[in-house]
């Protein structure tokens, strides 16, 4: 089961297989086209109102201060005012070390992921919860924006980090592990915020998913296009 996994690893890695990579990515985006499909259905037969009062509940119980305060910084870290500056300095570092296909990309995922949350929103136009915002909030709430953006920005760099450091083992799989949970924990913010349901956060999950798993496979067919160009 190692080696199965390691060679697995091996071909999803700096040269390894287009149709590998088409394959995976094929896979888990239709996993989570099912998931987001099935989360639509039970939000539009307003089936997730016990499920949604749940989660908030166990997260209210935590409210406190100290928590708050805590909580807001973490929301921020998704939010435009944070994201635009480090993409900012993140596409500029990429253009100096002559990175233009992930710069481009990088930009796909940020502005495609932020239009196509949008015009989710305007289809669906689920209101906020009924209960106290912790921090301002406007528009609609399904699916959730900060969620959704922040899954595919971190998710993005958390990918070059770890196509970039294969060098260096340790640093490959923390960084990115430690940038997926922002995106996530920036996610729960939200509904402890409550300026969100736990489904709008669950769907800015997946749809997300779904955004960057085709930003990722069109960043490794760039890859495949520039290499067959130069051979």
């Amino acid at each position: 089961m190692k080696q199965t996994l390691s060679r697995m690893a091996n071909k999803l890695s700096p040269g390894g297989s287009l149709s590998v990579v088409l394959t995976v990515g094929a896979a888990l985006a239709v996993l989570l086209l099912f998931i987001s499909t099935a989360i639509v259905d039970e939000v539009l037969e307003k089936e997730t109102v016990q499920f949604d009062q749940m989660i908030y509940g166990w997260l209210h119980q935590m409210h406190s201060e100290a928590i708050t305060a805590d909580v807001i910084f973490l929301t921020n870290m998704g939010s435009a005012f944070r994201l635009i500056p480090i993409y900012v300095l993140l596409v500029l570092v990429l253009l100096i070390w002559r990175k233009r296909e992930e710069a481009l990309m990088l930009t796909f995922a940020l502005g495609g992921g932020g239009a196509l949350n949008y015009v989710l929103k305007q289809i669906f136009r689920r209101s906020r919860p009924d209960v106290e915002h912790l921090v301002e909030a406007g528009g609609y709430s399904f699916p959730s924006g900060h969620a959704m953006v922040s899954f595919i920005f971190y998710g993005m760099l958390a990918y070059l980090v770890w196509y970039y450091l294969y060098e260096y083992p340790i640093w490959r799989y923390s960084i990115p592990a430690l940038l997926v949970l922002l995106g996530i924990s920036i996610g729960i913010s939200r509904v402890y915020l409550g300026v969100h349901y736990a489904t709008d956060v669950i769907a800015g999950f997946t749809i997300g998913g779904i955004w960057l798993i085709a930003c990722i496979v069109g960043l490794r067919a760039l890859h495949w296009y520039k290499e067959k160009q130069s051979s």
